[in-house]
């Protein structure tokens, strides 16, 4: 009776016959965008691609479309420096955004994105670290070191970021990321820094680390698809990856293994550029997004990734869930990364990291 109850709720149809406008109807429990609005209408929304854009293409892209009668157009690709362009120029590419961390707090610091309307989207059973003014949290997920297991032909695998410096005694090709946040974090870990004293971080000890073990990264990647595809291929034997990721070519019979210990565990967020035209119709998405069915049907199907709706966790067995970032035993072997630090220090940063790359 409480799940139907809910389900009202968020697709309550006023026929009252009150005048009250051709968007929204007044009710006891608040105004609520109207259903028959929506249909017809086209959203746009950016995603970062591959097996995470498509487990939100089954389990919200999908059913929001066929509900509301919407046209859903994906792109990839999400960045705060493209949201500013368009809210600068007032020329929007995207109505909604799926955005990391870092890139929201800086969004918010410049005044880039909407702040959530409350009238249309439900934060009761949000978990209060998936809370922001202009944001609200849709995954949790780590990025960490995995490997794959038949490449290291026997050989004891590296099993935390100081193994990972260690290519005399771990050897083999390495991969990370081609940027500043999560690098220079491991690399002060692998230096003896602890996970709960690395910020602010120690920029000067975090880079004389990293150029210890530069000349052993055989590929700097630039996106998921494309950690997951150095892995599986041997190319690499070790790299940084999104758990995620990892999770899904698990499934295919890839033989990764993703090391919990020393991960870094953030967010992905819904965001909404300022002033966008369509911010109503984005908000009814991330409302029917962020409902517990939707977010367990994600994690427990498609991809392994931490539930903000705590109330998702009662769709999801106990043995996927064991599989999360945010699983608790998972969870204290990982330290937070700092949104705040980040969102004021990372143009500076990634100024200097890109002057690191070619020096």
């Amino acid at each position: 009776m409480k799940k139907k109850k809910e389900m009202k709720r968020r697709e309550f149809i006023a026929t009252t016959g009150m005048a009250v406008g051709a968007a929204l109807v007044t009710s006891s429990i608040g105004p609520f965008v109207h259903t028959t609005m929506a249909k017809g209408k086209t959203l746009r929304i950016c995603s970062y691609g591959g097996s995470y854009q498509e487990s939100q293409r089954k389990a919200f892209f999908e059913p929001f479309a066929d509900k509301f009668g919407v046209k859903i157009i994906e792109t990839s690709g999400p960045d705060i420096a493209k949201i500013k362009a368009q809210v600068d120029n007032n020329a929007y590419e995207w109505d909604l955004a799926d955005l990391e961390t870092r890139h929201v707090a800086r969004g918010e610091l410049e005044n880039l994105l909407e702040p959530l309307d409350t009238n249309v989207v439900d934060l009761s059973g949000i978990d209060k670290k998936a809370l922001r003014k202009a944001a609200v949290g849709n995954i949790f997920w780590t990025t960490s070191l995995a490997y794959n297991k038949e490449a290291l032909k026997g050989r004891k695998p590296a099993s935390s970021w100081a193994d990972f410096w260690d290519v005399k005694n771990f050897p083999g090709p390495r991969a990370l990321q081609d940027q500043a946040p999560f690098n220079l974090e491991y690399a002060l870990i692998a230096d003896g820094v602890p996970m709960d004293k690395l910020y602010p971080l120690d920029l000067d000890r975090a880079f004389k680390k990293m150029g210890e073990i530069r000349e052993h990264i055989t590929v700097w990647w630039k996106n998921g698809a494309q950690q997951i595809q150095l892995l599986t291929s041997a190319e690499v034997n070790y790299s940084s990856a999104w758990n995620g990721r990892v999770n899904v070519a698990q499934t295919k019979g890839v033989p990764l293994e993703i090391v919990w210990e020393g991960g870094c565990v953030d967010l992905d967020w819904w965001c909404i550029p300022r002033g966008n035209p369509n911010k109503d119709l984005a908000m009814k998405f991330i409302d029917f997004a962020l409902s517990a069915e939707r977010q367990g049907e994600q994690m427990a199907k498609y991809i392994a990734y931490g539930p903000t709706n705590l109330g998702a966790f009662k769709y999801i067995s106990d043995e996927r869930a064991k599989q999360l970032p945010s699983y608790p035993e998972n969870l204290k072997k990982q330290f937070a990364h700092n949104a705040d630090y980040w969102g004021a220090k990372l143009a500076e940063v990634t100024e200097r990291w890109k002057l690191w790359m070619i020096s």
